[in-house]
């Protein structure tokens, strides 16, 4: 009796490791996914706020400032934009100077213009160039102040760390994998004498294998529900220190995580206790004393 209860509580101890272990790597595994989400939200939306700034003629009409607006408005390219008018230019800069620059000229040197922000789709140097010929080709507008360095130099950073990311969460699903089989492995391990029994009773092999797979299958799916249940309240914390963690995620985006959790966990699982299930299908007596 003594080695019954023995066996039963080796059993659950395995069954409880494999659950913990694989609720850690598909912890991880969903930080790393929230982490890239987070990353490619960040970057658009420091991509929203490069643009160009449009100088119109100082002799432009009013229909041609109410085209150009109609324009911007329409246009695809344009996430948003911040048109100043010349007076307001003039006000600003007598404010920076501390001098009555009208008063000083006569006149107002500046003309109106368009603060323009692209969309992230947009966000290039080669795309804004392109946009840049067509807009001095309009006789309204005399000259487009681009931020071509910076773009530049953005896109660049945003590449290497898309790789890197790339890079990392391939790395962590291999390993992820690997640790998951191992776990898996020692909670078949631990009842290959059971194995063996039902081979020598004449079950067969789909018979043998159903419960093992089954409780693999039920293990990935408790692991992923306790995984994205951290990963939830760790993102509701994280919404509360800082507003723009939770401006970088949205309700389908959180569902597609927790979704994939569930499918990583499941099949990975699964197919580890097949494949371990198999091994000692295939094991002779003497290869039940061996890992």
């Amino acid at each position: 009796m003594a080695q019954k209860r023995s066996n039963r509580i080796s059993t659950f101890g395995s069954q409880l490791t494999a659950i913990v272990s694989v609720t850690l790597v598909l912890l991880i595994l969903g930080v790393l996914a929230v982490l890239g989400i987070a990353g490619h939200s960040g970057a658009d939306m420091l991509k929203s706020n490069l643009g160009f700034i449009v100088k119109v003629e100082r002799d432009a009409s009013d229909a041609d400032i109410n085209r150009l607006k109609q324009m911007f408005n329409s246009a695809s390219y344009v996430s948003g934009y911040v048109y100043a008018s010349a007076d307001e230019i003039m006000e600003t800069e007598t404010q920076y100077i501390g001098e009555d620059i009208a008063a000083l000229l006569d006149i107002n040197p500046f003309g109106a213009e368009f603060d323009v922000k692209v969309t992230p789709e947009y966000a290039s140097v080669d795309s804004i160039d392109e946009i840049t010929k067509r807009l001095i080709a309009d006789s309204a507008i005399e000259s487009v102040l681009t931020e071509s360095t910076i773009i530049a130099s953005v896109n660049s950073t945003l590449g290497r760390v898309s790789w890197m990311l790339m890079g990392i969460a391939l790395s962590l699903l291999i390993i992820s994998i690997v640790l998951i089989y191992n776990t898996v492995h020692l909670a078949v391990y631990s009842r290959r004498f059971v194995i063996h029994t039902m081979k020598l009773v004449g079950a067969t092999g789909g018979f043998i294998r159903r419960p093992f797979i089954i409780a693999g299958a039920c293990n990935g799916l408790i692991s992923a529900a306790i995984a994205s249940v951290l990963l939830i309240c760790g993102l509701a914390y994280g919404s509360q220190i800082d507003p723009f963690i939770g401006s970088c995620f949205s309700m389908n985006l959180c569902g597609i995580v927790i979704a994939g959790l569930f499918i990583v966990g499941i099949i990975i699982c699964t197919f580890a206790s097949l494949f371990a299930t198999n091994r000692y299908l295939r094991a002779d007596y003497d290869d039940m004393f061996m890992k």
